[in-house]
């Protein structure tokens, strides 16, 4: 099975199933399939060749969700650009993905028409929305091309996505996601989350986040309705009652926005069946939150780009806030169908199921990708003996349940979105007053983590917090910047006189028994 075929055997059970809901656009199976078939003709018969890269940069809508099946039918690779990327950001990922054709939904088009001059390696533009200046339009593509399933052959091995995410060495990674690998995916999380045909799901996450692609493609596989939208947090609670929601995942960050919401208690959220937290720990707190005001027990889980959201999942089941299971809350459950986990220490071995030992959390499964996009070090770095390193640490308890504890690869998470340290590091000490810079997570009691500098100044030199939060909001997306810094004499060093970051976190997270949420 392949991507396409996901959409195409729905479409062929349930044609006049209401399929994808888009504010007050309404299309069945039948016409979402006939629309992808169309744009995946009109892809190919715009000259590209199998293989060939197809970029977009839009916010949600029901064109990005048809942009993903097109080209997976036409056997192109799509490259979703994120959308709060600053120009240069946005220009390194179109230059390393090697896309030639660009599709730009109307918002975005003052972000891109400044780019062109050094765009020069894109040779077609495609616009979504009524007021684009681009030479062709997704929706006129779509009607001047006839809707029969096109005829480029595609297998498990070719590749569906370049799915980038942040690296650690200061330049994003493009996980390289195969057909095989997203359909792997969505077969698992249809399982685990118990999706039925009648279900009806909401995505509002973000459609670049690799989180927002391939695998979310589960309730299309099981024939749901599939609802979209932007995240809004009144707005999602009124779909959740209008379109009667069966389920959603998203991270806790976003949980504790719909659940702290002064009019939560207006909306009627009895349909839900099956709600996840996903991409961190889930706080204390929130757990009797969700359970007063969603009404059902949420599941834990764990998963990356690179696994295709495969990993691990605490069911409901296997957890009594109040009865002997209750120590189960931090952890991330035990491994999905299909998936194999363990950890393992420095050399190797497998930890022993105790809770006091940890180790780093390694995957293996159909989902789990075969490497990063034109970077050979670091495929070979984090695929080793057919074994994923997740850059995880974990420990186990006696009954298997797994447990993040801390993270090995320098990153840090904001919002539940990890950032490359590096990344944020070089633009403040590229501040002539800067010697030297470290980026952390720290706790905070609405975000699970934010980011936080610790900076040594020059002798004889003076910065301001505000002026280096600027520097870092007007170089890097938003959410990369540092929402507080803190000045010291000298920053901790290890053996080898680097940053002990290990040494800095612990000043921040000692009361916590986890380093990471």
């Amino acid at each position: 099975m392949v991507v396409g075929d996901i959409l195409k055997s729905t479409a062929t059970r349930y044609p006049n199933k209401t399929g994808v809901v888009f504010g007050d656009r309404r299309y069945t199976w039948g016409q979402v399939n006939a629309r992808v078939n169309s744009m995946a003709r009109a892809l190919l018969e715009m000259g590209l060749k199998k293989g060939e890269r197809v970029a977009i940069l839009s916010k949600n809508c029901n064109e990005f969700f048809e942009f993903y099946f097109a080209v997976a039918k036409a056997g192109l690779i799509g490259v979703p650009l994120n959308a709060r990327l600053k120009p240069q950001e946005l220009l390194f990922l179109l230059r390393d993905s090697g896309a030639r054709t660009l599709i730009v939904h109307e918002d975005f088009a003052d972000t891109i028409e400044p780019m062109k001059p050094e765009l020069a390696m894109v040779n077609h533009y495609i616009g979504i929305g009524t007021h684009h200046p681009f030479p062709h339009d997704f929706e006129m593509l779509i009607s001047d091309h006839v809707s029969d399933e096109p005829e480029t052959e595609v297998n498990e091995e070719d590749i569906f996505t370049i799915a980038y995410t942040s690296g650690t060495v200061g330049r994003p990674k493009g996980v390289i996601v195969s057909h095989g690998n997203s359909v792997a995916g969505a077969s698992t999380m249809a399982l685990e989350m118990r999706l039925l045909p009648h279900s009806n799901y909401l995505s509002f996450t973000a459609f670049f986040w690799g989180a927002a692609m391939g695998a979310r493609f589960h309730a299309v596989l099981r024939g749901c309705t599939y609802v979209l939208m932007g995240f809004e947090p009144e707005a999602v609670l009124r779909t959740i009652e209008k379109e009667r929601i069966s389920g959603f995942t998203c991270g806790p960050t976003m949980h504790r926005m719909l659940l702290e919401h002064p009019d939560i208690e207006k909306y009627d959220l009895s349909s839900l069946r099956s709600v996840w937290f996903t991409m961190s720990a889930v706080p204390d707190d929130l757990w009797a939150k969700a359970k007063k005001y969603y009404g059902i027990q949420c599941s834990p889980c764990w998963g990356m780009t690179e696994t295709s959201n495969q990993g691990t999942v605490l069911q409901p089941e296997e957890v009594d806030m109040e009865g002997p299971s209750s120590q189960r809350l931090r952890s991330i459950g035990k491994p999905m169908i299909g998936c194999e986990v363990k950890v393992v220490d420095a050399s190797g071995r497998e930890i022993p199921h105790n809770e006091r030992e940890t180790g780093e959390l390694l995957f293996r499964g159909k989902g789990a990708t075969r490497g990063y996009w034109n970077l050979p070090d670091e495929t070979a770095e984090t695929i080793q003996n057919g074994w994923l390193y997740s850059g995880d640490i974990a420990t186990v308890d006696e009954d298997g349940y797994l447990y993040v504890v801390d993270r090995k690869k320098d990153l840090v998470k904001s919002g539940g979105v990890l950032v490359s340290s590096v990344e944020v590091e070089r633009v403040i000490e590229g501040h002539p007053a800067v010697q030297k810079a470290a980026v952390i997570s720290v706790p905070d009691r609405k975000w699970g983590e934010t980011i936080k500098a610790v900076v040594e100044i020059k002798p004889g030199c003076a910065v301001t917090e505000d002026e280096l939060i600027g520097l870092c909001k007007s170089n890097l997306a938003s959410y990369k910047k540092p929402t507080s810094v803190d000045f010291v004499d000298a920053l901790p060093l290890t053996g080898s006189s680097k940053v002990s970051k290990r040494e800095l976190r612990e000043t921040y997270w000692k009361e916590y028994e986890s380093r990471v949420h």
